[in-house]
């Protein structure tokens, strides 16, 4: 009867274990303790649900990825623009110091001649300073448009 009665205060026992109480790494647990989560089904409880944490962990994980491979791609395509948008502007920069020494060593003399030379002069300090796509559009179309003006300047001191 004694053993009947071991035996039922043990299963008894472990119904009142918790996952928590069957915890694999639990400093030295007792020998009842023991029983009770491997009868009770507790480890099987404690595993599913640290499987279910590496689970969870492994998918955050994946995402993490994503976003990281999505944020170096958009961090590349910046730096493409920003190099196509240097670039550009290099080019600009180049074709004003031309048109600006072209009209400083032309034979040109005169007022129209003297406001250009300013106008270019100061489209030189913008470009300086221009850091977005319209501010550089801006002074492309600007240096077009004095091309045009020195062109025409220096046209019409030939035909005099």
């Amino acid at each position: 009867m004694r053993k009947y009665a071991l035996l039922a205060s043990m299963l008894l026992a472990g119904c009142a274990t918790t996952p928590q109480d069957c915890d694999l790494h639990a400093q030295d647990p007792s020998f009842i303790t023991k029983l009770n989560c491997a009868t009770s089904g507790g480890y099987r409880q404690k595993i599913d649900q640290q499987e279910q944490q590496v689970l969870r962990s492994q998918k955050e994980n994946e995402l993490a990825k994503q976003e990281l491979t999505s944020t170096q791609d958009k961090q590349k395509a910046s730096n493409q623009l920003l190099a196509s948008e240097q670039a550009k502007l290099a080019a600009i920069r180049s074709d004003l110091t031309q048109t600006l020494n072209r009209l400083k060593s032309s034979k040109i003399k005169g007022k129209d001649s003297q406001q250009q030379l300013k106008r270019l002069q100061e489209l030189q300090q913008q470009s300086q300073h221009a850091s977005s796509e319209s501010e550089i559009a801006t002074i492309e179309r600007k240096v077009a448009e004095a091309k045009k003006k020195v062109e025409a300047l220096e046209k019409a001191n030939t035909l005099r």
